[in-house]
């Protein structure tokens, strides 16, 4: 019995470890949405052709930290089979528009996606009254 399952075991971590250096890329997710999730609709998405042939928005997710922060998470699909290197930040507005200071957001994060691959950007905002946000999204020469 033992020799069987040792047998067994060694096949699915061979089979696991030929998954591992092949092209291919296995995504394992829940069938079921068990989170409460707030999509946005959104109409500011703007960006350049260059950009715009090579990046596409999927989706637009905001919720809501444990402390009552606006969080937002954006879904991009890389469209292109090269790998794609950009720059962004995101900006945060208080409700009546006006852009709140935010030390952390002084510099760009760097993000690299695959081809074909997609990415999400997570930001959380600074403080409680922020209402509102832009994503800001440069090219990497």
């Amino acid at each position: 019995m033992t020799k069987t399952v040792v047998l067994a075991l060694l096949v699915a971590l061979s089979g696991c470890f030929a998954a591992c250096h092949s092209n291919t890329v296995n995504t394992v997710s829940n069938a079921g949405v068990n989170a409460k999730i707030t999509r946005i609709n959104d109409k500011r998405v703007d960006t350049d052709s260059r950009l715009a042939k090579k990046l596409c928005l999927t989706e637009i997710r905001q919720s809501e930290t444990n402390d009552e922060h606006m969080r937002i998470q954006i879904y991009l699909k890389n469209l292109t089979k090269s790998t794609y290197t950009f720059i962004y930040r995101f900006n945060w507005y208080d409700d009546k528009g006006t852009e709140v200071d935010n030390p952390d957001n002084d510099n760009w994060t760097k993000e690299t996606i695959l081809g074909g691959d997609d990415v999400t950007l997570t930001s959380i905002a600074p403080q409680k009254n922020c209402r509102d946000f832009k994503l800001r999204l440069k090219a990497v020469e």
